[in-house]
């Protein structure tokens, strides 16, 4: 995993460029040349991305870029998240010569966070995008996944007419699962069951032991619309057998699946094909029109699950993260 405790590079370099954060009649400019590598500030683009930075709250604090002769050619923009988290933004690298010159800005961007505060860093690249995963590798970001997102219609699926949710029919062994909804009180067990599905997981195991189990609970929260009654704890005894957490999305009536895991002794039973159905089920019943989600493409056991369950890949993304120290 990679750590970034490094001294901040030189903000300023001997052929007159400089690494700084524009100030506010350079936004645009700046944001430009983020979404299209081009300093054009009339951009379309720039007004979508205004438009939807003021309905999410988003500051532009982490916006920085790297000018020469007063002029961007390259941008950054960093957007804390919840649970001591961000998401990194790169501008386009059209040539390979700007590569270092990108991955120089990166580190400055980097350095200048406060590790109290942020922990991880994550970035998301389409894969046809190499240049800007040699700049992010070079500034000390390693790959965490190649993701794949997928989506099914809740159209067709038959309702869940066993006992209350269904709980009755969550078994392993012949025995029941007791199904626990969240409650604030839960906190603990919830953490237990997730730290449980954790152990040899196949799901983005280069996150594990880099986030506190607060940080994780309050990120999961934070996806979409956090609504208490679409997460479940399930416990065989004491013992945590796993999680279903499921948050509505805020711009249409969906779902996404925030995470699905199991713990060792509870895995290859079937017991994550009835917990999909049993969100499927309950995005039809919740009258949703499907469930979004997103799976590390090496962990086949998941893709199958999902692809037999009729889910289809939309989108796919490579993920790396930087961890701060």
């Amino acid at each position: 995993m990679a750590h970034i405790s490094t001294p901040p590079i030189a903000n300023a370099w001997d052929d007159g460029s400089c690494f700084r954060r524009p100030g506010p009649d350079e936004h645009r400019t700046a944001l430009a040349v983020l979404l299209t590598g081009r300093p054009s500030p009339a951009d379309p683009a720039v007004d979508h991305f205004l438009d939807f930075a003021r309905q999410q709250g988003l500051g532009l604090d982490g916006l920085w870029a790297a000018y020469t002769d007063q002029v961007p050619v390259c941008s950054v923009l960093i957007i804390p998240g919840i649970g001591r988290t961000a998401v990194l933004f790169v501008s386009p690298i059209p040539a390979s010569q700007r590569i270092k010159f990108s991955s120089d800005l990166v580190r400055t961007v980097l350095t200048d966070q406060d590790p109290q505060e942020l922990c991880l860093i994550q970035s998301l690249l389409d894969p046809a995008q190499h240049r800007e995963e040699q700049a992010l590798a070079m500034a000390g970001f390693e790959r965490l996944a190649s993701l794949v997102y997928m989506r099914r219609s809740s159209l067709g699926v038959e309702p869940d007419t066993s006992g209350p949710g269904g709980d009755d029919l969550i078994q392993c062994d012949g025995k029941p699962l007791t199904v626990l909804p969240w409650r604030d009180d839960l906190h603990d067990t919830f953490g237990r069951a997730i730290n449980a599905s954790y152990e040899d997981t196949l799901d983005c195991p280069g996150l594990v032991g880099v986030r506190r189990i607060d940080d994780i609970i309050a990120g999961h929260r934070a996806v979409g619309r956090f609504d208490p009654a679409l997460w479940s704890a399930f416990y065989y005894g004491d013992q945590p057998a796993g999680v279903l957490l499921l948050n509505p999305l805020l711009d249409r009536r969906e779902l996404e699946l925030v995470y699905l895991g199991l713990a060792p002794p509870f895995r290859g039973k079937g017991l994550a094909t009835r917990l999909m159905r049993r969100a499927l089920c309950t995005a039809r019943v919740r009258g949703d029109a499907g469930i979004h989600l997103a799976v590390d493409q090496a962990n086949t056991p998941a893709v199958r699950l999902y692809q037999h369950l009729g889910f289809r890949a939309t989108a796919r993304k490579l993920a790396m993260i930087c961890v701060l120290k």
